[in-house]
C-alpha cells in the first residue's frame, strides 16, 4: 500500500522522519499538558483554600465577619445562605465537615469550581462553614499551554521536516550518483565506475559493482579479440581461396561448355562442378565484401540508376527471368552494384525457400526508393523472425537442403544500411492471399545522401 502511494524513497524518508517528529512531538506534548493541567487546578485549589483558612482564622478572631459568601450550617441544617449555592455543596463533604472538626475538607465540582468546609471548634462547635468558589484563571492557564503546546508541535513539524530533507539528502545523493554513472555505463561509457560513498550500506554494493564493470571489461577485451581474430582469419581465407577460385570458375565452365550435350555421368559431374565452383565464388566474395564492412572499407560509389534495367539485367543474369518486376521506369541516384546486390540476395532467398511465383515490385517517393520482394511461401516461423537478419543464421536444419549458407538476408540489409536504407520483413496479404514480403528501402542521394556505417556497427540477421 505505500509502496503504490509513496513510490519514491524520498517521500518515504522524509514522511517517515516528520511521522517520528510529529508522534514524539505529541507524545511529549500530551504528557506535559496533562500534568500542566493537573499542576493547574492544584495551584487554583491551594489558592482557594489558603484565602477560606485566612477567612476562618479572622472570624475565629470576629466571629460576626461572616464572608458574604459563605454557607451558616448548624446540626446539618442551612441557617445562612446568602447566595443560594448551599445546594452545591455536596452532602458527603457536609457530612464529613461535620464528622471532624477543626479539619478543613474541600471538593472540587464541575465548571471549574470548589467547594470547601470547615467546623471550628470551641466556641463555635456546632457550626460549620462551607463556600462554593470558581478555581481562578485555571482556563486562562490552560489556554495559554494549549497555545504554547500547538507552537512548540508546530515547530516539532517543521523541525522535522528539516531534518527529514537532511536525512534525505544524505541518502538520495550517494543513490543519484550510483544512478547517473549507471545510465553512463548503459548508454556505452565503458571507463565508468560507481563513485566512492560514505554510506557504508553503499560501500559494498559499489564495490561489487565496480568489480562487476572490470570483469565485464576484461571479458568485452577478450571477445573483441576473439571476434577481431575472427574476422582476421575469415578474411585471409577468403583471400586465399578467391585466386584457386578465379581459375577454378573459368575452368569450370568450359568444362560444362564442352560436356554440355552430353546426357551422361560426365555432363552432369561437369554441371555440378560448375555450379558449386560458382557458388563457392560468389560466397568468398560475400565473405570478403563482410570483411571490408566490419573494417570501415565499405565504399559507396553513387551514380544515376534506371533502377527498372538494372535489376531485369541482374535477375536475367542469373537466369530468373520467371521473377516479375513491377514498376515504372525510375531513376534515382544510389550505388548500382550495392543496389543489385540487395535486390539479388531478396530474390534468390524466396527463389530457393518461398514458393512461387516470385515478383519484385519497384515504387519511389521523394528521397527513398522502395523495392518489395514477394513470394507465396508460408514465411518464417514466429520463433525466428527477430533472427532471420543474423548472419550465417539457418531457420531450420531443412536449410542445408534447400542451399545457402545463412548470408543472403544479412547482406541485402548491410547493404541497404549502406545506402541509407534498410530491409525488413512482413508477412501480409498481397492481392488477396498470404505473401511473403521482404522491403527494401534505399536513400535517393539525388535529395538525401546514402550514409556510410563506421566499422563493426553491421546489423545482425540472416535467413
Amino acid at each position: 500500500m505505500i509502496a503504490r502511494l509513496l513510490p519514491s524513497l524520498r517521500a518515504r524518508v522524509l514522511l517517515g522522519t516528520v511521522l517520528v517528529v510529529l508522534v514524539t512531538a505529541l507524545g511529549a506534548g500530551g504528557a506535559t499538558a496533562l500534568s500542566a493541567r493537573s499542576w493547574a487546578y492544584q495551584d487554583a485549589q491551594d489558592a482557594a483554600l489558603a484565602t477560606f483558612t485566612d477567612e476562618m482564622a479572622a472570624l475565629r478572631d470576629n466571629p460576626m465577619d461572616v464572608p458574604a459568601d459563605v454557607i451558616v450550617t448548624v446540626g446539618g441544617e442551612v441557617i445562612a445562605d446568602p447566595r443560594a449555592t448551599a445546594d452545591l455543596v455536596p452532602t458527603d463533604l457536609r457530612a464529613n465537615v461535620d464528622r471532624n472538626p477543626t479539619l478543613f475538607r474541600f471538593e472540587r465540582l464541575s465548571s471549574e469550581r470548589i467547594a470547601i468546609g470547615y467546623q471550628p471548634g470551641g466556641d463555635f462547635p456546632t457550626r460549620s462553614y462551607f463556600v462554593v468558589r470558581p478555581l481562578l484563571d485555571v482556563s486562562e492557564r490552560l489556554n495559554h499551554l494549549m497555545t504554547i503546546l500547538a507552537a512548540a508541535v508546530a515547530g516539532s513539524v517543521v523541525l522535522g521536516i528539516a531534518l527529514g530533507a537532511f536525512v534525505v539528502r544524505s541518502v538520495v545523493r550517494p543513490l543519484k550518483n550510483v544512478e547517473s554513472a549507471a545510465k553512463r555505463i548503459a548508454a556505452g561509457d565503458d571507463g565508468v565506475r560507481m563513485p566512492p560513498t560514505d554510506v557504508r550500506e553503499l560501500q559494498d554494493v559499489t564495490a561489487s559493482l565496480n568489480d562487476m564493470l572490470d570483469e565485464q571489461d576484461a571479458a568485452l577485451t577478450v571477445l573483441k579479440e576473439e571476434e577481431q581474430r575472427a574476422q582476421r582469419f575469415v578474411a585471409d581465407v577468403s583471400h586465399e581461396l578467391r585466386s584457386p577460385l578465379a581459375a577454378m570458375v573459368p575452368a569450370a565452365e568450359v568444362l560444362q561448355e564442352e560436356l554440355a550435350d552430353d546426357p551422361g555421368f560426365a555432363g552432369r559431374a561437369a554441371s555440378l562442378v560448375s555450379r558449386e565452383v560458382t557458388a563457392m565464388a560468389a560466397l568468398v566474395e560475400d565473405l570478403l565484401e563482410m570483411t571490408r564492412r566490419d573494417a570501415g572499407l565499405a565504399d559507396v560509389s553513387v551514380e544515376t540508376v534506371d533502377v527498372l534495367r538494372v535489376l531485369t539485367d541482374a535477375l536475367d543474369r542469373r537466369g530468373w527471368s520467371d521473377v516479375e518486376i513491377r514498376g515504372s521506369t525510375i531513376s534515382v541516384s544510389t550505388d548500382p552494384r550495392r543496389l543489385v546486390a540487395v535486390v539479388t540476395n531478396l530474390v534468390g532467398n524466396a527463389v530457393r525457400h518461398g514458393a512461387s511465383p516470385v515478383s519484385v515490385h519497384i515504387s519511389h517517393r521523394p528521397g527513398v526508393l522502395t523495392v518489395a520482394v514477394v513470394d507465396r511461401g508460408p514465411g518464417v516461423p514466429a520463433e525466428h523472425v527477430s533472427r532471420i537478419f543474423e548472419r550465417l543464421y539457418k531457420a531450420s536444419d531443412a536449410r542445408t537442403r534447400t542451399g545457402g549458407a545463412g548470408l543472403g538476408l544479412a547482406i541485402a540489409r548491410e547493404n541497404a544500411q549502406l545506402l541509407g536504407g534498410d530491409v525488413r520483413y512482413l508477412r501480409t496479404d498481397v492481392e488477396g492471399s498470404p505473401a511473403t514480403v521482404f522491403v527494401a528501402e534505399v536513400a535517393d542521394s539525388q535529395t538525401r545522401p546514402p550514409t556510410t556505417r563506421p566499422p563493426h556497427s553491421r546489423s545482425t540477421g540472416g535467413t
